[in-house]
């Protein structure tokens, strides 16, 4: 192998442990996407500055965790423990991440409504009175608390609940737990989570760095999807060659 293989491969054992199966098949193929591929994760991802060292893996945990493949999740998993992320940290990044994937489910009360309006004249003074105080809470309700509310006030009690326990921390800052749910939010394109998420990252005191970092490591996750999942394909094709 040429010294660039070796200078990665010390590089990653240090770092991760062992050098990732992905860049050694590439490095196998081609070494220019190898090192494409390896400057990649530390440019969008591992080289990142302005978020403490543990809460990237767990970003990048909770995106792949929403998105797969699971062997990806592994991996950031590893990373967040390696990083100092206790059990209870990483149970809340999966807590947000279930929270961030309910929510985008309501994104299906304005085709509802354009067919039916069920709420009784009673659910709907309820809804108002909970939408009120949510609003005077927190300072921001999703459009589509008000559309689901006209369908059912259940559902909005239901998604209010869930809220209000998944993205209840036990150890995490929640701080953090915003961030992961904002980089889920952007990795399934739920574009009206995302506006809620990050006003409360920034209100919790997140800044323009960190966001940065937040779109960098989530924009790594989605792309490398490509090759985590073709990780059977490189490996049928180095044994050809």
């Amino acid at each position: 192998m040429s010294e660039k293989y070796i200078e990665v491969k010390k590089f990653a054992e240090a770092s991760l442990g062992q050098m990732p199966e992905v860049i050694e098949l590439l490095f196998h193929m081609n070494e220019n996407a190898a090192m494409e591929q390896f400057q990649e994760n530390g440019i969008l991802y591992l080289g990142r500055t302005s978020l403490p060292k543990k809460v990237m893996p767990l970003i990048a945990m909770s995106v792949a965790l929403a998105n797969g493949p699971k062997e990806s999740a592994m991996i950031h998993f590893a990373l967040a423990k390696k990083f100092g992320a206790s059990n209870e940290e990483i149970l809340d990044a999966i807590r947000a991440t279930k929270m961030a994937l309910m929510s985008s489910t309501l994104d299906a009360s304005e085709t509802i409504n354009m067919n039916i309006k069920n709420s009784e004249l009673s659910e709907k003074e309820e809804s108002e009175k909970v939408l009120e105080k949510l609003k005077k809470d927190t300072g921001l309700v999703p459009d589509r608390l008000y559309e689901i509310s006209d369908f059912s006030f259940n559902l909005l009690k239901e998604h209010l609940r869930e809220k209000s326990y998944l993205l209840n921390p036990v150890k995490l800052e929640s701080k953090y737990v915003f961030a992961i749910s904002y980089a889920v939010s952007t990795s399934i394109h739920d574009h009206e989570c995302q506006d809620v998420y990050l006003k409360q990252f920034i209100k919790k005191g997140g800044n323009s760095h960190e966001i940065e970092d937040i779109l960098a490591i989530t924009r790594f996750l989605v792309g490398n999807r490509a090759f985590v999942n073709a990780i059977d394909i490189l490996r049928k094709m180095v044994n050809e060659s």
